[in-house]
Parts: structure tokens; C-alpha cells; sequence
């Protein structure tokens, strides 16, 4: 809908967002295979959010017959909301992060990914002087920057949670133990009639 005025970099710009965007819809779909009934009916509200918006801003552009400087104005206001709703979904933990002093919450390669994905956005942004593209991309980087320095910060909070994990008498071979045990009447403590019940439970 926008007569591009560097064909080439348009192109690079198309490419490299179509790609990610099918990527983002394999993930999507993916995640909504495994996730539970709360997180699906989110995802869906999402999809339904972007499905309406979407094709209601081009509406308008095409039915208003907006100039070619207000549909880049339009759109490129919206791909910077889109843009910094993708950034700043990370920061929803950082609140626990810190109240819990453990970063066990925070991916790794996603805290770096965003980095360095903001960061390479960020410097063609202000090779093409593109202010809808690096001032976002800015804010993703920063924001990528917090995750990985309370990741850097609360690290002991990781080894913690890993420590108590191996600890003896919490791991599964030994639960499991217990539970065999239990079931073939190992167990002088338990009655018959509850290890019953037990199992019909």
C-alpha cells in the first residue's frame, strides 16, 4: 500500500519480517498445542486481537485514501505497538525476579536473542536514519539488557533452586522407592485399608 522509495531495502525489510512472521505462527500454534486451558484462551484472544486490527487499519487507510506519508505514519505507529508489546512481554516477571531473588523465570536464550536481535534492528535503523526502526529496537535492546543483567544478578537464586533439586531424599528414584514400598506393604506405619485407598484414589 506504500510506494517504497529504496526498493532494495524495502525488499530486505519484507523478507526478513515475513520470515519471522511465519516463524512466529509456527511457534504460536505450537505453543497453543501444549499449553494448558487459561494459557490457550489467551493465545486466542491475541490472534482474535491482531486478526481484527490488522485488516481494520489497512481498511481505513484504503477506504479514507490516506497519502502515502499518513499510511507510513499509521503503520508505522502500529508495527511500533506490535513491536514493543513483543519487547516488553519478558518484563512481566521481572517484579518476581526480584521479590523471589532467583531468575529461575527468565530463558536465557531468549533474554540474548532479544538483545541481539534488537541490537542488529537497531543498527540498520540508524543506517537508513528510520526513527520506526531503531527507537523501538532501542527499547528492545534495553529491555533485553535488564533481563540479562537480573539473570547475571540472581544467579545464585538459579544454582539454589538447581541445588535443592539434587538434594537426597527429593529426587524421583527415591519418591519412587517410597511409593513401591508403600504398595507392597513395606511400610509398617500405613494400614492395608489406606494403601487401598491410596490406589483407588
Amino acid at each position: 500500500m506504500i510506494v517504497p522509495t529504496n526498493k532494495s531495502g524495502s525488499a530486505l525489510l519484507f523478507w526478513c519480517n515475513q520470515i519471522g512472521f511465519l516463524m512466529g505462527i509456527f511457534f504460536t500454534l505450537s505453543l497453543y498445542g501444549l499449553a494448558r486451558t487459561k494459557t490457550r484462551d489467551r493465545i486466542l484472544a491475541q490472534v482474535m486481537f491482531y486478526a481484527l486490527v490488522l485488516p481494520l487499519i489497512g481498511a481505513i487507510g484504503v477506504l479514507t485514501e490516506m497519502s502515502d506519508s499518513r499510511l507510513k505514519l499509521t503503520w508505522g505507529f502500529t508495527a511500533n505497538g506490535i513491536l514493543l508489546l513483543y519487547y516488553a512481554a519478558p518484563l512481566s516477571t521481572v517484579v518476581s525476579v526480584i521479590k523471589t531473588r532467583s531468575a529461575t523465570s527468565i530463558n536465557l536464550p531468549l533474554a540474548c536473542m532479544q538483545c541481539l536481535n534488537g541490537a542488529l534492528w537497531l543498527g540498520y535503523g540508524l543506517a537508513v536514519s528510520d526513527l520506526f526502526i531503531w527507537i523501538p529496537n532501542a527499547i528492545g535492546t534495553c529491555t533485553g539488557g535488564v533481563l540479562l543483567l537480573l539473570l547475571f544478578a540472581f544467579r545464585e537464586g538459579r544454582g539454589g533452586e538447581r541445588r535443592r533439586r539434587e538434594q537426597p531424599g527429593v529426587g524421583k528414584g527415591e519418591a519412587e522407592g517410597v511409593q513401591v514400598a508403600v504398595e507392597v506393604g513395606e511400610v509398617g506405619e500405613v494400614e492395608e485399608g489406606e494403601v487401598e485407598g491410596d490406589r483407588g484414589g
